[in-house]
């Protein structure tokens, strides 16, 4: 009786781990794609004729 509580006492700990582990995963792919966004829109800037679409899209992905 004891056994099976045991293992799934294990199995809890092993899947917060888990998800755990992919939370982090998430909030470097994030801070790699503010980077990426933050980087196209300096370059559209910095053109000699800027994309009025790109900066659409820049601020559309800044919105909470």
């Amino acid at each position: 009786m004891i056994l099976p509580r045991i293992l799934a006492a294990i199995m809890s700990l092993l899947d917060s781990a888990n998800l755990r582990n992919r939370v982090y995963q998430q909030q470097e792919r994030i801070a790699s794609l503010e980077l990426a966004i933050e980087d196209i829109e300096r370059i559209n800037a910095r053109s000699a004729s800027p994309n009025p679409l790109i900066q659409g899209i820049v601020e559309n992905t800044r919105k909470p």
